[in-house]
Formats: C-alpha cells, structure tokens, sequence
C-alpha cells in the first residue's frame, strides 16, 4: 500500500513538473516575441527617423509633430524614450515615458556605428534599456543623431496567456489517473512476480509462480517458469551430490583419523612424504624426538627444525624425485641434542593396490634402538661375565680332578680337600644356573610362586647363616636383629631366599676389612620390613639408578676386580615385585649400602589390590 501511494505521489510530481515546463517554455517563447517585435519596431522607426531631416525634428522646425507621433505609434508599456541630439551630444528634443529621465551616451564616432543597438541598465536593480540609434543629415550634411529607447521585456507569465494555460494543464491532469491506474495494472504482476522472487532468496523452494501477464512481461515469467522447473532439478541432483559428498567426506575423515590415532600409538617416530616429498603427516613422537611440535614439521621446511645432515639428505633425495622411491633406505645416527641415543632410520615406498608398480609417497620410520644397543651390549658383556664365572669353577674341577687322578690324590688329606672345593664349585655353579633359569622364567611370565604362610624370620635366618659361612676366614662382624614372634607372610620361600641370598652375598663379596653386614627385621602395621646393611663400597648417585638394571654393573675398579655377574640385584628385585613388594636402595646413607624389602601383609595386599 505504502508503495503504491508512493507511485501515485510520483505520478501527481511528474505531472506537475510538466505543467511547469510548460508555463515556463511559453513564457520564454513569449519573451523572446516581445524582444523580437521590439528590436523589429526600434530598428524601423530609427531608419524611418532618419531619413527624416534635422531641421524638421528640432523644436521650432516645418514639423515638429513628428517626434510626439513616435509615442503614440509604439508600444506603450514598452516605449521608453525618443532624444534629438546634436553632434555635442547636447539633446535638442526628446519625449519620454512617464517616470524615465533619458540616459546619457556617447555619440559613435565611426560612421560604421552610427545606426545600431545598445542595451545598458542605468543603476543597479532597475529595468534594462534597448537602445537604437541612427544618424540625422541635412542637406547631406550630418546634424546629430536620434535616439529611440525601450524597456527590455520581463520575463513572466503574462495574464493573458492564463486561460491557455489552464486548457493545457486540464487535459494533463486528466491523464494523470488514467496513467496510473494503468501504471498500477502492469506493475502489479511485476510486484507479485517481486514477492516469489524474495520468497525464493528467503529459502524456499523452486517453483511456478502463477502470475498473469501479457507482452514481454508474460514471456519472462514463461522462461523464468521453466528456469525455476530446470533449477529445481538440478538442486535436487546437488542436494544428492552434497550428501553422498558430506558421506564420503565424513567416512574419509573416520578413516583418516582411525589411520593418524594408529600411527600416533605406533611405538616408533613417523614421517609420511606425499608423492613430492612434502611432509603430510608426523606422530607426536617425532617431533618430541627433534623438540618441536607437530605444526613446525608440517609447515615449514627440514631444515628449519632438523639440523642432521644424514635426515636432511635422506628428505632432499626424496623431494628431488616427485614420482617417489620404489626403494628401502636404512640411515643409522646418533642425535646430538639426545646423548647415548642411537636411531634407526628406514624409508619405504607406499603404494595403491590399483598402482602396484608405482609409488604414491613414502613412509619414513624413526626407531630408537638405544635400549636394543645397550641389551645387546649387555648380553655381550654378560656372556662375557658368565663365561669368566664358569670359566673358573670348572678350571677348578679339571684342575683337581687331575689331581685326583695324580699321586698327590692318593692321600687322605687332599681328597678330603678336593671333595670341599669340588662341592663349592658345583654350588656356585648351581647357583649361577638356578639364578639364570629363574630371571628368564619371571620375565616370560612361566614361573607360578608356591606361596604359603611363613615366617620371615626363619627364612631371614637361614640366608644370614649362609652368609655367615660364605665369610669364613674374613674378619667381618654378623648382626642379625630380628623379633621372635613376627606375622607371617604369604611368600614362596625358595624365592623369597634367593633373593635375601643375593643381598647378603653382594654385601659380603662388595665390604671392606672389618666390615659390617647387618641384618634386620621389622614389622609394621602394613608390611613386613627387612633391611640389608654393609659398610662396604657403596652405591654412588650416578650408579643409583641402574643397579637394579640386568647385567650392570659399577665401573669402579674394586667393583670389577671382584666376580660378578650383574644379575643377584636384578633378580632379587624381580622375585620381590613378583611377590608384589618393593626392593629399594637406601640413598640417605654416607658409607656402604643399605636395601630395602617391604612384603605386604595378606591384608595390605588386598587392600591394595582393591
């Protein structure tokens, strides 16, 4: 509504507007007739004056009516003046109009201008003149001159001219409803075809929109029908086309993501190569390995994160060739930024199962074999230690049972003797036997502890014994110390005094003369307690942490010049945490070593395990 009273308010300007210009143009026509006449008028009766003689238009002369019928032969609401003026400039006679003096002029010197027209306005505000001028002659001589003025048109609608007016304006505005109200008949389809046009941006759907029309009008809305019909069929097949578009996109991302949390729990460090070597993937644990995140790996170039020269070749080589390597590398090197770090690195083509001959990218895997070094160096250097360890045992055996068979073997004495060291060797070897056999057992999982209740003291006891006895013939001093009346454990005894076993020997094999082992005993609400002392070599801060490693041990020179072969601490520790207690060495102390065992109670246990 409010659109269409703004059309009809349109309509009325406009028809306004032409009315004005049409007054205006027939005032402007009228103007420039009244100029035209005037000019026509002023140059005719100047030339008419002219002609006549000098002596006729002075005051006083044959015809001296001449000038006083110039007043009334033109215009009177146009006529302004009429002057005789002599060759002085000195006015000899002259009529004007009411309320008009006769301006001052200039006679024209050249005879070029002596007949023209001049237009001039006295002051400032008031009505310009019209001037015409011509030269008077007697007996062929010239007089003066005559000068015959006008006032200059206004411009204005004259009164007359009213009535035509009103005739052109009636049909005009008679016109104006009729032109609407057939404006408001062809824009209104216009307006309905406007509104389905908004309510299709709006969001709904494609379809005909029922609009009456004729002429083009009713063309467009033809074409524009079957475009909506066309359009509509070919969002369909979009809106199908996005759907099973968001699908794949969604599966593809499920899958991608499935791939990348794989290749994130991967033990090793990743590195994928897209076809033109750019780096498109790598796991947290590659960028932990350099000290960079994940982000400056993916987003800027080797060199800007990875400072190895072997890495930044092995990534060039693959950069340079874009169709990717159908070939496996292996680079073995050390990080510097990573001290006592050896990494393995191998590179394999990927392939497609549709494209089996060519490679789309390369995998670049980064293994730490650091702990495989160091197991492998310790394997040496246990088999080193275990061969020394049965190297001397059964140097011994082959030493006296060579003797045995020798004069000397033929005494008493000596095969008492040889009887003794034969049955402590064979000890020592079973020992070494038995502790190899169980290690392995307890790391494959094979061996089942035969618990039972038992007393800690009676089993504390006997290892204490047996270390007592190892010692003979050294001047050491024993302390047992140990409550009579104890809880008892539910342990595998056998385990259980392998391991004391192998504390109190290494604190007999590692003491110093006159040295202390001390064993003790306490109970606690939680746990049972048991502490070996010495005051022997000791454990420094830097050993601390791998003493209970397999096949370790110090590089302290008295360390090494005693046999050893780095498995008592790390299978006592085994047996205990078997038995789901704790072995830990005691760092407070300043001279020799104190260990440390904690067996849970049977209720502690529970407790903890629940």
């Amino acid at each position: 509504m409010i659109k269409a009273d703004r059309i009809g308010l349109v309509v009325v300007l406009a028809s306004l507007s032409a009315i004005a210009t049409i007054a205006y143009l027939v005032c402007a026509a009228q103007h420039e007739q009244r100029l035209e006449a005037i000019r026509s008028q002023g140059i005719s009766l100047v030339r008419v004056l002219s002609g006549v003689p000098f002596d006729q238009l002075i005051p006083g002369g044959k015809q001296q009516g001449v000038v006083q019928m110039l007043q009334h032969g033109a215009r009177s609401d146009d006529f302004a003046y009429v002057s005789i003026v002599d060759l002085n400039s000195h006015t000899v006679n002259e009529l004007t109009a009411k309320g008009l003096i006769v301006p001052t002029a200039e006679i024209p010197s050249e005879p070029s201008v002596w007949l023209g027209e001049t237009a001039f306005q006295r002051h400032p505000g008031t009505q310009r003149i019209i001037e015409f001028h011509a030269p008077l002659f007697e007996a062929g001589e010239l007089k003066g001159f005559v000068r015959l003025g006008y006032r200059h048109p206004k411009s204005g609608l004259d009164v007359s001219q009213v009535p035509f007016l009103a005739a052109v304006a009636l049909p005009v505005f008679l016109l104006v409803p009729l032109f609407y109200l057939l404006l408001r008949s062809e824009v209104r389809p216009v307006r309905k075809a406007n509104q389905e046009i908004s309510r299709l941006l709006e969001g709904e759907s494609f379809r005909r929109m029922e609009v009456t029309a004729s002429g083009e009008l009713g063309e467009f809305m033809q074409h524009f029908n079957r475009f909506a019909e066309n359009s509509s069929l070919r969002i369909g097949t979009l809106e199908e086309d996005q759907s099973r578009l968001i699908t794949s996109t969604k599966l593809l991302t499920y899958r991608k993501n499935r791939i990348e949390s794989v290749l994130e729990t991967i033990p090793e460090s990743i590195l994928i190569l897209d076809e033109s070597g750019t780096i498109t993937f790598a796991n947290q644990k590659l960028a932990t390995m350099f000290n960079v995140s994940q982000e400056v790996v993916l987003s800027q170039p080797p060199h800007k994160w990875c400072d190895n020269p072997d890495i930044l070749n092995l990534l060039s080589k693959h950069q340079s060739n874009g169709k990717g390597h159908n070939f496996t590398d292996t680079i073995r090197f050390n990080l510097d930024s990573i001290a006592n770090q050896a990494i393995v690195t191998k590179a394999y083509p990927l392939f497609t199962p549709k494209q089996p001959s060519s490679a789309t990218g390369t995998l670049i895997i980064f293994r730490d074999e650091s702990q495989e070094a160091l197991a492998r160096q310790a394997r040496a250097d246990f088999v080193a230690h275990l061969s020394h360890e049965l190297k001397s045992p059964l140097n011994v055996l082959a030493m006296y049972s060579e003797s045995l068979l020798s004069e000397a073997g033929k005494t008493e004495k000596f095969r008492i003797e040889a009887a003794n060291v034969i049955a402590d060797e064979v000890s020592r070897l079973n020992t070494l036997i038995s502790g190899m056999l169980n290690m392995t057992q307890i790391e494959n999982g094979s061996l089942t502890p035969d618990r039972s209740l038992a007393k800690l003291r009676d089993i504390a006891e006997a290892a204490f014994e047996e270390a007592r006895h190892l010692a003979l013939g050294r001047d050491y001093n024993f302390e047992f110390d140990a409550p009579m009346e104890m809880s008892p454990v539910l342990v595998d005894k056998d385990l259980i005094r392998i391991a004391i076993n192998n504390l109190l020997s290494n604190a007999v094999k590692y003491n110093k003369n006159r040295g202390l082992v001390r064993l003790t005993i306490e109970e606690t609400e939680d746990a049972v307690q048991l502490r070996v002392t010495d005051s022997g070599i000791g454990v420094s801060e830097t050993e601390a942490a791998r003493v209970f490693d397999k096949f370790y041990r110090s590089e302290d020179q008295r360390v090494q010049s005693i046999g050893g072969h780095g498995l008592g601490l790390a299978l006592s520790k085994q047996i205990i945490e078997l038995h789901h207690g704790s072995l830990s060495l005691n760092h407070e102390r300043d001279e020799g070593a104190e260990f440390i065992i904690n067996l849970w109670k049977e209720t502690s246990a529970v407790k903890q395990a629940i």
